[in-house]
């Protein structure tokens, strides 16, 4: 029975913490015990194909409090870009061939970014390209489509964080960043 309640034994625990306080002492409202759950900054699109790369930024931007929604392609992203309706998307550059569904629409991430600018609600929403390869070879392209800004995946998850605060507040550059081989357009 010790065990049960530590060391403070059963009596003293129904008489601290179950039965109401004595004469003198006021309760403590109800209202005051409730806990608040904490609201999603902003809501953030992954589209990549690769799972390690979605699983790996959804932890990290939930665990700073953003709320993630994920695409794994084309037709995916689309369908999360209407459902979702997502304040920023991190969109990767290059996606394999659907060999595995008759080979399809060969998607890349600009081709995708200008689907995404022909839906409702999301023409201007801010979009980051994510790649493996060096982002200094999108650069140009990513400039004339509209990109918010390119990120190279080898870089610390906190850089991207950090870029998309920027992106959503609307201010910052590469310079302030320090951002090395991503570019905040």
């Amino acid at each position: 029975m010790k065990r049960l309640f530590g060391r403070t034994g059963p009596a003293r625990f129904i008489r601290e913490f179950l039965l109401p306080p004595s004469r003198g002492e006021s309760p403590v409202p109800v209202e005051s015990c409730e806990i608040e759950p904490l609201s999603p900054r902003a809501k953030i699109l992954i589209v990549d194909d690769d799972a390690v790369i979605r699983k790996a930024l959804t932890l990290k931007l939930k665990s700073r409090g953003f709320a993630v929604a994920t695409a794994v392609d084309g037709a995916d992203a689309l369908r999360a870009l209407r459902d979702e309706e997502p304040d920023l998307v991190l969109l990767d550059v290059n996606f394999p061939p659907d060999i595995a569904h008759g080979g399809g629409i060969p998607w890349d991430g600009f081709l995708l970014m200008r689907w995404m600018r022909g839906i409702v609600n999301a023409g201007k929403m801010p979009i980051i390209f994510i790649s493996g390869s060096d982002p200094g070879n999108y650069r140009d392209r990513a400039l004339a489509c509209g990109a918010a800004a390119l990120f190279h995946k080898s870089q610390e998850p906190e850089v991207l964080v950090s870029m998309i605060e920027r992106v959503l507040n609307g201010s910052g550059s590469a310079a302030e960043l320090g951002l090395g081989a991503s570019y905040q357009i």
